[in-house]
């Protein structure tokens, strides 16, 4: 149904820091060979790609600024509060909606620098009701952080359970150490408490019964070079997606492209291999993932193994996750468009194809749709293009076949694209779109 232009890109990465005094210089000029940090997920505003809302100095802390860095993990900016900082200076965080009960794990990744050794943050909440009154006070327990003069990131984590009649939670961050520190944070990351620091879950998905993809039930042969199962990266240091296989969000690492029709943005950031899977995760603020395969044909076959599933609360703007072939030529609606998967990011029990026609003629597309599938838990994604029809496959089992009226008959080569889409702009129902594998096959004859 909707798609993205692989080569009408903007960089929306900043080039620009900001000295805020000698030591906060050499922040911006961090050259630590190793990236650390870890890759976050659904807060607002998580890693400063624009500007510094939801970010801001409290209490003791010197009033701060957008900084450029060199070695996080998938950041480029953080918060840096300069040497002026007072003894045990604070910050405060992107706020967070929440209902009474829930269990939140709040955490960011942070970077001291300065004339002592080791220094001790927590992270800290106020919980406010939907009257704007006070509920109360809790600090998470305090993790040792080293003060470095290179850049180096360390994950500051801590648990928390909103009270009753809690609505909002004003998330901060406490620094227990002399004055004159520089401090640095970014990568702020919320999760339901029970997946854990890297979020969610990080192991590996289980290995795909060979019985129940669709290229060895019709014996599709042997995938071809530009396929990729992932099995690069790991939770602890996650990789940009192989590059001779994918075109990247922006076209670049660190980079962006502005969103369809103005809604959201994809983000090279939102896309990272983590050994043994691809997570591509759509934040609160509306930033999210994409990838393109570098390798277009005329008539293939796909398969992709693949599960979606929110994160937050369930506020109605759902991100949708889709896989698509799109036309090489970036021309439509005549060079067609087959979306052979589609879905609510919440996990919704239907699975929906469109399969639009080269010019929306004689009409604009076909439709399938397939319910009792939990499509939270991991299947096998089949579609398949040749001179004669369309198909589609969960887990080898044929749902969709289309032939009339030549929706078939795109006219040039195809690239698969795997997107999580968002359709409203901002303040989204935070997602993951995982795919354990991406596998490209040749159509002959």
């Amino acid at each position: 149904m909707r798609s993205w232009n692989r080569r009408a890109t903007a960089t929306c990465a900043a080039a620009a820091a900001f000295a805020v005094g000698a030591a906060t210089a050499a922040v911006a000029a961090g050259t630590m060979a190793a990236r650390t940090g870890t890759v976050i997920g659904t807060c607002a505003n998580p890693v400063l790609e624009r500007d510094v809302t939801g970010w801001g100095r409290h209490n003791t802390g010197a009033a701060g600024s957008r900084v450029a860095v060199g070695a996080h993990v998938v950041a480029d900016h953080a918060y840096v509060q300069p040497a002026a900082n007072g003894a045990n200076p604070e910050m405060y965080l992107p706020q967070k909606d929440v209902a009474a009960g829930e269990q939140w794990r709040f955490a960011m990744d942070t970077w001291v620098s300065g004339s002592t050794a080791t220094v001790q943050a927590r992270m800290q909440v106020d919980w406010y009701n939907a009257a704007g009154g006070y509920l109360g006070h809790v600090n998470g327990a305090e993790s040792p952080v080293p003060v470095t003069a290179a850049e180096q990131w360390t994950r500051v984590a801590g648990d928390f359970t909103a009270p009753t009649g809690a609505t909002r939670a004003n998330v901060t961050a406490r620094l227990a150490g002399p004055a004159g520190l520089t401090w640095a944070a970014t990568a702020c990351d919320y999760r339901p408490a029970g997946e854990g620091g890297q979020n969610p879950p990080t192991t590996p998905p289980p290995t795909t019964p060979v019985g129940d993809t669709a290229a060895a039930r019709f014996n599709w042969g042997t995938p071809l070079p530009a396929s990729d199962d992932f099995d690069y990266g790991s939770a602890a240091s996650p990789a940009v997606p192989d590059r001779t296989k994918w075109e990247l969000a922006g076209d670049g690492v660190g980079q962006c492209m502005s969103g369809h029709n103005g809604n959201g943005r994809r983000c090279d950031a939102n896309s990272r291999v983590l050994g043994g899977f691809l997570r591509m995760t759509g934040e609160a603020d509306g930033d999210t993932g994409w990838l393109g395969s570098t390798l277009s044909q005329k008539y293939g076959r796909w398969e992709v193994r693949a599960r979606s599933q929110a994160t937050g609360a369930n506020n109605g703007r759902q991100y949708h996750p889709v896989l698509i072939t799109w036309p090489e030529s970036n021309e439509w609606p005549e060079g067609a468009e087959y979306d052979y998967l589609e879905n609510s990011a919440p996990g919704e029990q239907c699975a929906g194809a469109f399969l639009h026609y080269p010019n929306h003629q004689p009409r604009t597309q076909e439709h399938a749709e397939k319910c009792g599938v939990d499509l939270t838990q991991w299947h096998n994604f089949g579609f398949e293009w040749t001179r004669q029809h369309l198909k589609g496959y969960i887990d080898g089992v044929e749902w969709f076949s289309f032939s009339r009226d030549c929706v078939q008959c795109a006219p040039g080569p195809m690239f698969q694209t795997i997107q999580l889409d968002n359709f409203f702009g901002g303040s989204m129902q935070p997602a993951v779109f995982e795919v354990d594998f991406a596998r490209v096959y040749a159509v002959t004859g």
